[in-house]
């Protein structure tokens, strides 16, 4: 293994969700790796394709569902997925309602008196959503500002002493913001919200050495993967494949579905994206997919394409 395969690509910055979840992937691969941020998901991506390195990208959340430009760019990029880890998801809310520098001053201006009668609450557009049912009960008249991150969030609080922000409590206890409520959340049905990340790297995991694991991986892979391109189209075209899932016995864990990203023969197919709880080896499932490959295949051709393996591993679930 070279210096490159040392290295694990994440979206940033630090003190993240993903950022944990990168750290919970690096000790169960023996832990000397180097976590390196990126400000994008298409970043993350091109530099782990390019120099065939690893990557944890997040690609489901219990309140936001799956994540789509996750997935294009596995199938873009032809990474394959080596394991999978379902972090908590556990916000705070912390912050100052006046500005310490302001604090006791008389002559201030209309515009300073109106900032301070309307604090801002900072985070990433995808944290705010999922503490919509707590903003509205305790603040539903401040508004609500989004950050690239829930971090620099953190440090825009930080930095002008006012201001709320939702972010990780252990990123409010490092920059020193008084946390004002824990565990935040929304929940579905009575569960916490969590999110779902994914090990990935260019290659088959036949192509990996992970014996470096300090647990090595389970014989019996819970989960698989599959991007579907049908290059046909027909009406009762997703029945048809529901249809071969089931005959075969195969238990579908999750499924979406929209528009493909690049055009197949001159027209813009479906693309399907499964994940079903069967190994890859099973070999219901290789009937399953060698048929899907004939039945959603222009009429003589082989349709090596139409199914792709995303890869086949189990599931962790990590405690809060």
């Amino acid at each position: 293994m070279n210096k490159s395969d040392k290295i694990i690509n994440y979206l940033g910055p630090p003190e993240t969700f993903t950022e944990q979840a990168a750290k919970s992937f690096a000790n169960d691969l023996g832990g000397a790796f180097s976590l390196v941020p990126h400000r994008t998901l298409a970043q993350v991506i091109a530099q782990t394709a390019s120099e065939k390195q690893w990557a944890v990208i997040p690609y489901y959340n219990l309140l936001e569902g799956l994540i789509q430009e996750s997935l294009d760019l596995l199938v873009e990029h032809g990474l394959s997925i080596f394991g999978a880890r379902q972090i908590p998801v556990r916000f705070a809310f912390g912050g100052y309602p006046a500005s310490e520098d302001s604090a006791g001053e008389t002559n201030v201006s209309e515009s300073d008196s109106m900032s301070l009668k309307e604090p801002v609450v900072y985070s990433h557009p995808k944290a705010l959503p999922q503490c919509s049912a707590f903003l509205q009960k305790n603040y539903p008249n401040v508004p609500l500002h989004e950050t690239s991150s829930t971090v620099q969030g953190v440090q825009q609080v930080e930095r002008e002493r006012f201001g709320f922000v939702i972010a990780r409590r252990e990123a409010l206890e490092k920059h020193h913001i008084p946390v004002l409520n824990d565990d935040i959340g929304n929940r579905l049905y009575s569960k916490h919200n969590y999110t779902e990340f994914l090990l990935v790297a260019p290659g088959s995991p036949q192509n990996h050495d992970l014996s470096l694991m300090v647990t090595p991986p389970s014989l019996k892979q819970l989960r698989t993967f599959v991007a579907i391109i049908p290059t046909v189209d027909h009406v009762g075209l997703l029945a048809d494949i529901l249809g071969q899932i089931a005959f075969f016995g195969i238990n579908l864990l999750k499924i979406h579905s929209r528009p493909a990203f690049f055009d197949v023969r001159g027209m813009t197919p479906q693309l399907f994206y499964l994940e079903m709880d069967i190994v890859a080896d099973a070999p219901e499932f290789r009937l399953c997919m060698e048929t899907l490959n004939m039945r959603l295949s222009q009429k003589g051709e082989r349709g090596d394409q139409v199914v792709r393996i995303l890869g086949s591993y189990e599931l962790e679930a990590i405690e809060a």
